[in-house]
């Protein structure tokens, strides 16, 4: 691979990335590109919004009919973006140490989530001609456009990385709730199978109530009648107050810091020997000239 070639694949790296990588070229072609990367992804974030907003409207059988050829233009013209960013992408992902080698590490990186979902997105239209049954699947690739916000969003990111924080309290949590779910499933059944044995049929049947009671969702399609179910009733929502609600507030805490960590590092000065030990890379790696890292290197010395 020529170093124009490799340069260019850090570039379009760079601009497509949505998540910084420790790469240091990565780092100095997305600081350099800034603009540029800027630029690309508010389009592809308003397109994205354009499709939203175009599958809302063509919902609608009138609006889709009348407008029905201008929305099919939007969704090619949408689909051939989507295929040159997905190809961009994976082209120049081997530049990123998670992806390395040509053909191992660029089906790692194509079914990393956001480009799964691209593809998802993009394979149902370009195999419409060959199956003339698959509505359904160009239905389902239309729904997967709105995923494709939500994995595009660095909002979505930051979401993922709070959930991975509060990975072990979250499962703990959960495994709580099935068990009590499970436990007040079994016992309304038995309690209540005989007296109502069409809408109690079954445990999972049962399920279904001690579900929406459990959440205090209560759509009342499904109640106890007789005294000893009524009263199991009435444990059952005291307990789901109390032990539903943990998994709530654990992600409640784990946004809480995040943020809290996000206003802390905005507030704090980089730290000028980690920032040298960048600036000795991207000079070895002939990103900087010799004069730029002396240069800089007198600015950050300063600092200690």
């Amino acid at each position: 691979m020529s170093k124009q070639n490799d340069e260019l694949k850090h570039r379009v790296y760079a601009i497509f990335q949505p998540i910084p990588v420790g790469d240091a070229r990565i780092v100095a072609a997305r600081h350099g590109d800034a603009s540029r990367a800027t630029r690309v992804r508010f389009f592809l974030m308003a397109l994205i919004w354009i499709l939203v907003f175009v599958v809302i409207l063509a919902s609608y059988p009138d609006v889709y009919q009348r407008y029905h050829n201008l929305f099919n233009a939007v969704f090619a013209f949408a689909i051939v973006v989507f295929t040159i960013e997905l190809l961009l992408r994976v082209w120049s992902c081997t530049v990123d140490p998670r992806f390395k080698g040509p053909i191992k590490g660029r089906l790692k990186c194509l079914f990393t989530t956001s480009l799964l979902i691209n593809l998802l997105v993009i394979v149902p239209f370009y195999a419409r001609p060959f199956f003339p049954g698959a509505e359904v699947f160009i239905n389902a690739a239309i729904m997967l456009i709105i995923l494709k916000l939500l994995t595009y969003s660095s909002v979505f990111s930051f979401v993922i990385d709070v959930l991975k924080a509060k990975k072990n309290e979250l499962v703990t949590a959960l495994a709580i709730d099935v068990i009590l779910l499970i436990t007040f499933s079994s016992f309304m059944f038995i309690i209540m199978h005989a007296s109502d044995p069409r809408g109690f049929s079954s445990i999972p049947a049962a399920g279904w109530w001690a579900a929406q009671t459990l959440t205090s969702v209560g759509y009342g399609d499904l109640v106890p009648t007789t005294a000893l179910g009524q009263s199991l009733a009435v444990f059952a929502m005291f307990l789901g107050i109390a032990t539903f609600a943990i998994p709530i507030a654990i992600i409640g805490a784990g946004f809480t810091e995040a943020f809290e960590a996000r206003r802390g590092g905005k507030g704090q000065a980089a730290d000028p020997c980690k920032l040298l030990g960048n600036l000795a890379d991207l000079k070895e790696q002939g990103v900087i000239t010799d004069e730029e890292f002396a240069a800089k290197k007198q600015e950050l010395l300063a600092r200690l």
